[in-house]
């Protein structure tokens, strides 16, 4: 059984933090859940496309809010506490925070650890 804390991740590798985000990852790879599951912040005032070229991700909201547009189809969805999205291997999505934003990220495959969004917005496949 794995039992962790969000404070006890503060200040390692586990935590990682950029200009307008920052983000702790309780699971990765070799933890071997299979998936890696994260607690991220997101400033206000942020838009940003991801493109999951290597992942697919689940984001649920605790708090915030923030519109979500599926670049596909050019709908806008509003994210808001209770709000779920699944983003499939190769969907590109623009995500606008319109006030800071907390976030449980799932992705699969699982992350090892210091991943970080590349310029086209996705992570990097690493092994």
């Amino acid at each position: 059984m794995l039992i962790r804390h969000k404070a006890d991740l503060q200040g390692t590798p586990r935590a990682i933090t950029g200009e307008m985000f920052s983000t702790t990852r309780f699971l990765l790879r070799e933890d071997g859940a299979g998936f890696s599951l994260t607690d991220v912040t997101l400033k206000g005032g942020s838009s940003t496309v991801f493109a999951r070229q290597h992942h697919s991700e689940v984001g649920y909201c605790l708090e915030g809010r923030a519109t979500l547009e599926d670049l596909a189809t050019g709908e806008i969805h509003d994210i808001r506490p209770g709000s779920l999205w699944q983003a499939q291997k190769g969907e590109r999505f623009r995500l606008t925070v319109l006030e800071p934003i907390r976030l449980i990220t799932i992705f699969t495959p699982a992350l090892v650890g210091p991943e970080v969004n590349d310029e086209n917005g996705s992570f990097p496949l690493l092994e």
